[in-house]
């Protein structure tokens, strides 16, 4: 694969495009040694691997990194480093943290210049997510988002935005070379592909299918209820009561916005939640947080749905995503605009981008200023 070509262009690596049965099963275990040989040949030698995550990392991003360091630690017997720029902000990914105890250190603490292999994972250079240092070029990238930009001075590209999830794609390096995992790992992979698919029932292919029965299967099935079913804080009740009172439906479309949030991660997780609503096409939530707007979109398939583009339309090229789930990283000018006023411009944006039709809209409950009373 050429360093050279744009993520969108680049060459599948999974093949599970073609067909179905034993064929493509072949290709894909093909593919699948192929890729953990160009692994090994671009990390063999190094030893102060850097594993790279995205900004505010999800499970997915957790999972995969989890995996790749267990497999650079098993096969070249070196301890690779996590990073991450941002904050784990929800309860449940905090929770996977503890109790499959994945340690990862905040970028500030790093010096950069101490590793001898950069490896970027569930994002890529030129992805709004991905906040590596200025100058700093990774020589692996393992990425499943789609993306716009060139991966330029990549020595190995491992890049296929048909895989469902990340996870899936560092699974596949284990399970078709027939390389052991343990317990935790197997948790880490389950929980991501699952979390990153909808418990497969979003973008997900036949390899992303029986890749997770093979980690599932290994999973520790109480470590993932307890991180299912984490607790969550006080804090997640107001800002849900925030999103129902200031939710709109217009047409098919729903808007809401969590005003000041503590972390990035409710935008995703109220989105979720919201696109339950019978009737929705799209849902767009937007909170801020410091100096970005974060926002976050649900579409239900449709020929002619792409919620990545429309990501990147509204927001100026700030974001991007698969066709029915996207998500946008909008800095907010230094001039000190009002991020209410910015939302307000981002809706007007995403409604006409939609074609929603504006004088179809109504509350989703009660209106932000309605008075309620207590009986």
């Amino acid at each position: 694969m050429s360093t050279q070509q744009p993520p969108d262009q680049a060459a599948s690596t999974n093949g599970h495009g073609a067909t179905n049965g034993n064929g493509a099963a072949r290709r894909a275990h093909r593919e699948a040694v192929l890729n953990l040989r160009r692994l090994i040949e671009v990390a063999r030698g190094r030893r102060a691997p850097l594993i790279h995550l995205q900004h505010n990392p999800d499970p997915d991003a957790l999972g995969s990194a989890a995996a790749l360091r267990y497999l650079l630690r098993r096969l070249l017997d070196v301890d690779a480093t996590l990073a991450y720029t941002g904050r784990v902000g929800r309860v449940e990914n905090r929770a996977m943290l503890r109790h499959l105890d994945i340690r990862i250190k905040p970028s500030f603490k790093l010096d950069y210049d101490e590793f001898d292999l950069v490896v970027v994972v569930d994002t890529h250079p030129g992805a709004g997510t991905c906040r590596l240092p200025e100058g700093v070029v990774p020589d692996i990238v393992i990425d499943h988002h789609p993306g716009i930009s060139e991966l330029k001075g990549v020595a190995f590209p491992y890049y296929d935005p048909d895989f469902g999830s990340t996870s899936t794609m560092v699974g596949a390096l284990f399970v078709e070379n027939g390389i052991p995992m343990d317990r935790r790992i197997a948790t880490a992979l389950t929980y991501g592909i699952r979390t990153d698919t909808m418990d497969l029932s979003r973008g997900t292919t036949p390899q992303d299918e029986s890749i997770f029965r093979e980690v599932y299967g290994l999973s520790d099935k109480k470590a993932l209820s307890r991180i299912e079913r984490a607790r969550v804080p006080q804090e997640y009740f107001i800002t849900l009561e925030r999103a129902l009172r200031h939710a709109q439906v217009t047409d098919f479309a729903l808007t809401t916005y969590l005003g000041e949030i503590n972390h990035s991660d409710s935008v995703a997780e109220i989105a979720d939640l919201l696109f339950r609503l019978e009737g929705l096409k799209w849902v767009m939530v937007a909170g801020y947080n410091g100096p970005t707007l974060y926002c976050s979109l649900r579409a239900t398939p449709a020929k002619d749905v792409k919620a990545g583009a429309v990501a990147r339309e509204i927001s100026d090229g700030h974001g991007g995503g698969h066709d029915t789930f996207a998500a946008a990283q909008i800095p907010l000018p230094e001039n000190g605009q009002d991020p209410d006023a910015a939302f307000v411009e981002l809706r007007e944006r995403f409604l006409k981008e939609v074609r929603a039709k504006k004088s179809l809209t109504r509350p989703l409950t009660l209106p932000p200023d309605a008075k309620t009373s207590v009986s």
